[in-house]
Parts: structure tokens; sequence; C-alpha cells
């Protein structure tokens, strides 16, 4: 089931990508390569890079709850998702 919840996820961060200023091109660079790891667990649901897309998606909500609450609610519900996969 959560499988399924990732790709809904994937497309709610690229909402909040979209609504970002475009003076804030750091945190839409992060947030970018971040979609495209969720992409790529996706699509290769072996990998064995689990725990850096765990830390990496763990670095950025720190580096976004104060000045995206939005989007770290969007990135708080993807670590669920993972967690609930195993990984």
């Amino acid at each position: 089931m959560a499988d399924r919840d990732l790709p809904k996820l994937i497309a709610d961060l690229r909402d909040e990508i979209d609504q970002l200023s475009d003076d804030d091109v750091r945190a839409k660079q992060r947030l970018t390569q971040l979609v495209q790891s969720l992409e790529q667990r996706l699509a290769d649901p072996s990998s064995a890079e689990h725990d850096k897309l765990v830390d990496n998606v763990q670095e950025t909500i720190r580096q976004f709850e104060v000045e995206h609450p939005r989007t770290t609610g969007v990135l708080n519900h993807i670590m669920m998702t993972l967690s609930n996969m195993g990984i």
C-alpha cells in the first residue's frame, strides 16, 4: 500500500516546488534532487541506497521546517511512507 502512496506524495512535492518563489533557487534544486531520488527508488525498489534516501529526506525536513512548513508536511508524509515500506 505504501508503494502506491509514494507517487502521489511525489506529485504533492512537485506541486510544492512549483509554488516556491523563483528566487528560492537552492530550495527548488534541493527538492528537485530529492524528487529524482524518490522516483529512482520507485523505478528500482531493490536499490541499496535506502539509507541515503532516508537521510536526504530527514536533512531536507530540517532545512525546510521553518521557512516552508507545507513542504515539510509533505516531506514528513514521505518519511512515514518510506518507513511503512521498510526503508
